[in-house]
């Protein structure tokens, strides 16, 4: 999916909220970003949970796009890592390769060789939160990594956990439903900040 863009719907009402405390400017409930565009939809109910994002490729070449914050990959909950890279890698035509473990979440992880945003394959591995999601709604995307330019300078108002995963230090925004779906923060996946020395392990 090298130079592919995405289409992300979600009913996360808190994942809106976030963007908004980074900066991020949206008309009438859609975000454009580099990467992908996001759709901010309406559960059926008021008290209805939110469900993880609806994930596609969107058409056409990508627009020029300048944002502070971007999507870097799509968590995608799986019972079984080879099925899931089968299915996926099919879909949208990646092939994937072994990659340290979501500490925040508690899952083996596997990723997307090529293109951006990527995609994480997501295994848990302990009785922890992808766990939860896993049985609260099935296999399917149920984590969205945004890249931001720091995470030590995130707005002190975000409620956070520091850990670490396949994509380098992060940070899981708290808030939300135990059984997610989750967003986690990492810092810039650029080409051009892969030679820095991270700050911390």
């Amino acid at each position: 999916m090298r130079d592919s863009r995405l289409l992300i719907r979600s009913t996360d009402t808190g994942l809106g909220l976030l963007l908004e405390a980074l900066g991020v400017s949206m008309d009438h409930g859609v975000v454009d970003l580099a990467s992908a565009r996001i759709e901010l939809g309406l559960t059926t109910s008021a008290t209805a949970p939110a469900e993880g994002p609806r994930v596609e490729l969107l058409p056409g070449p990508r627009p020029e796009i300048h944002a502070s914050v971007d999507v870097s990959a799509i968590g995608w909950a799986t019972v079984e890592l080879d099925r899931a890279e089968a299915s996926l890698g099919a879909e949208f035509g990646s092939t994937f390769m072994p990659a340290a473990r979501d500490a925040l979440l508690g899952a083996s992880v596997r990723r997307s060789a090529s293109g951006r945003p990527g995609i994480l394959l997501l295994e848990p591995d302990t009785e922890g939160r992808l766990a939860g999601a896993l049985a609260r709604h099935g296999e399917g995307p149920a984590a969205l990594y945004l890249e931001v330019p720091s995470l030590e300078q995130l707005p002190g108002r975000l409620s956070i956990r520091a850990g670490s995963g396949p994509l380098g230090p992060a940070r899981l925004i708290l808030g939300g439903q135990p059984w997610g779906p989750f967003v986690i923060l990492v810092a810039d996946q650029s080409p051009a900040s892969a030679d820095r020395v991270p700050s911390e392990p």
